[in-house]
């Protein structure tokens, strides 16, 4: 048992000596590499120009969005347009009965003809007189005013009697400084002639009481006109039009619900339609604060939208907010897009880059030679047969192939490792090799486990 016992012990102690001759072994190879210069592959640090841009979203709006109701109430007689359709401005929606109107204009026309006709005056020549004097005290007391009244059947009959009666008096007068008139005859002419003179001056003021209402007749018979015309409801005309270039007329809108049927009665303010302008379009989006200073009017802006993959739309910033929302921390900024060719809609989502800058300058180096690990961000710069790790990166704008890098320890220009990084640290030498011929990119873990290979292929010094 003992001899049993001793020969276990003995192969133990001979299997541990094994154990830790390989494991020195190792150590020694392990030290052997890490010493050797590891073969890498570099690129060029470059400076090139890049964009700076702001991404962002938001909802796409027409350049006018307008909800048309009715001005007046009555029975719908027609409807013109439905969902889809495209109008002009000033063009016919929907038709109301306007027989309720057109009486009341007949009305009121009559009643001013029979006032233009006490006045002795044609209605050409009133209005001539309203469209020089306007609805104004001017229009009764004024120098024409004065010359139409006098004019006026009833005043001139007054005024034939108080010239006669005048005469009469003028008579009577001489006839008493005869002594052929009595006292009584003389008295009696001067209480005609001045009852005379009173009716004339109430004939005249019967007369401007009758242009007065010879205006509100007037007035009257326009409202009617214009009732009868707000009964036909049309799309409405904007003052500012649309800024098309080469098309500043062509403004259409759009029909995107219908509210009213025939034979429907509409209450004033009714909806009846809503339309809205597709071109140009505006994008609403929100910016975060610390974009205040880089945003202005007149800045180029690419939009896209998920309808149109690949499709891009050029437009402008047209306005900014000035006022940031304190609780989004967002600014708004609307953008106006184009629409000729009508492929955007109004309430569609859509993603925007606006440029700030298109000739900023900026280092850029391979995608390929950034590593990011454990939260740290950084590269190897090449300094004579060693590299430097420079693990202060902040990245920035992306391209094909190529990433945006800033650190304040980078040099103008330079050589960054694009391949071998995981064998590297801070001050260890390496060895370029030349790019593999014809060898279009790889993933990073192969390559890396490439360099491990050919370091390990090494031999021993």
């Amino acid at each position: 048992m003992k001899h049993r016992y001793a020969v276990i012990l003995a192969l133990g102690a001979a299997v541990g000596q094994a154990g830790c001759s390989h494991e020195g072994a190792k150590a020694s190879s392990k030290a052997d590499v890490e010493a050797k210069p590891v073969p890498v592959t570099v690129a060029p640090l470059e400076r090139r120009t890049v964009e700076r841009t702001i991404e962002a979203v938001g909802s796409l709006r027409g350049w006018e969005q307008v909800t048309i109701g009715a001005k007046r109430s009555g029975k719908v007689l027609k409807v013109y347009h439905d969902m889809g359709d495209r109008v002009r401005p000033d063009e016919p929606l929907v038709q109301l009965d306007p027989i309720d109107a057109k009486l009341a204009f007949d009305v009121a026309q009559s009643k001013y003809l029979a006032e233009l006709v006490k006045l002795g005056i044609s209605a050409e020549e009133a209005d001539e007189f309203i469209k020089r004097y306007g609805v104004t005290e001017a229009l009764i007391r004024g120098k024409q005013a004065e010359e139409a009244i006098g004019q006026a059947p009833a005043v001139r009959q007054v005024q034939a009697a108080m010239e006669k009666s005048l005469q009469n008096l003028a008579r009577q007068r001489a006839l008493s400084k005869k002594g052929a008139g009595t006292a009584q005859e003389l008295g009696d002419q001067e209480n005609d002639y001045q009852a005379a003179m009173a009716a004339y001056d109430n004939a005249k003021a019967t007369a401007r009481n009758v242009i007065a209402m010879a205006i509100a007749n007037r007035i009257a018979r326009d409202q009617a006109q214009q009732t009868m015309a707000d009964l036909t409801i049309r799309s409405p005309h904007p003052q500012v039009a649309p800024p098309i270039p080469g098309r500043p007329e062509a403004t259409v809108y759009a029909v995107t619900q219908r509210s009213v049927s025939e034979g429907q009665i509409l209450k004033e303010g009714d909806a009846v339609y809503d339309l809205v302008i597709e071109n140009p379009l505006r994008l609403w989006t929100n910016v975060p604060e610390r974009y205040t200073t880089s945003l202005r009017a007149g800045q180029p802006v690419r939009v896209s939208v998920a309808s149109h993959p690949g499709k891009v739309f050029e437009g402008k910033v047209a306005r900014i907010n000035p006022s940031v929302d304190p609780t989004s921390r967002t600014f708004q900024v609307e953008t106006q897009i184009p629409n000729s060719e009508g492929l955007l809609r109004p309430g569609g989502f859509a993603k925007a880059t606006i440029i700030t800058d298109a000739t900023a300058r900026a280092a850029v180096v391979p995608i390929e030679s950034i590593i990011q690990f454990a939260g740290v961000t950084k590269l190897f710069l090449v300094e004579n047969d060693k590299v430097r790790a420079i693990d202060d990166l902040v990245l920035g704008k992306e391209g094909s192939g190529w990433v945006e890098v800033s650190s304040a320890s980078l040099p103008e220009t330079g050589t960054v490792v694009t391949t071998g990084q995981s064998l590297l640290a801070n001050g260890t030498s390496i060895v370029v090799r030349p790019p593999a011929p014809d060898a279009g990119p790889k993933h990073k873990t192969d390559e890396t486990q490439h360099a491990a290979a050919e370091a390990k292929a090494l031999p021993a010094r």
